[in-house]
């Protein structure tokens, strides 16, 4: 390996360090970063997924990295590790206290802390909302997004009908211009 090219990872090294300390999202302290020729390896433990994945990200937006290879282990706060049935129970409350999201037609997966997601949503938006209402659980060490894009539910399509209907003003039809 040449002089420039080393000198250039110790540079993006030392910008991935900087990033992840300046993102909120992240314990910087808790992750070791290794670069060879752009590509990026995190290493440590993190408390959740969405500190593992907001590493991920905050090393991806550093100019002069080309890959990242995320091996941060998800390591939930206290001694005893969650079994998959109290995250199981924990994911279905989430679900049920978002009070935008479909939560009968998601069905959830647990296998040691991974968790997936499938079933319908109406819109992108729901299938993000449902996936970082997950994400941040204790015990959660990845979240597979597999929930696909349906049809809106009929009381959704009935809104959308009934908007697009001529409004009435004291009991004669209005056009909107």
């Amino acid at each position: 390996m040449n002089t420039e090219s080393k000198r250039s990872d110790v540079e993006v090294q030392q910008n991935v360090v900087e990033a992840l300390r300046a993102d909120t999202r992240v314990e910087a302290t808790n992750i070791g970063v290794e670069v060879d020729r752009g590509i990026v390896t995190l290493t440590g433990n993190v408390q959740d997924w969405a500190e593992r994945t907001a590493a991920q990200e905050a090393a991806h937006r550093v100019p002069g990295v080309l890959d990242v290879a995320n091996e941060i282990h998800v390591k939930p706060p206290g001694s005893a590790e969650r079994t998959d049935a109290d995250i199981a129970r924990s994911i279905r409350e989430a679900l049920e206290w978002d009070v935008f999201l479909p939560n009968r037609k998601i069905t959830t997966t647990v296998s040691n802390g991974i968790v997936t997601l499938e079933g319908m949503v109406e819109n992108v938006s729901q299938r993000e909302d449902a996936a970082e209402a997950v994400a941040h659980l204790p015990g959660v060490r990845e979240v597979k997004n597999l929930l696909q894009l349906g049809p809106a539910s009929p009381a959704v399509e009935a809104a959308k009908e009934a908007a697009k209907a001529p409004k009435r003003a004291h009991g004669f039809a209005t056009m909107d211009r």
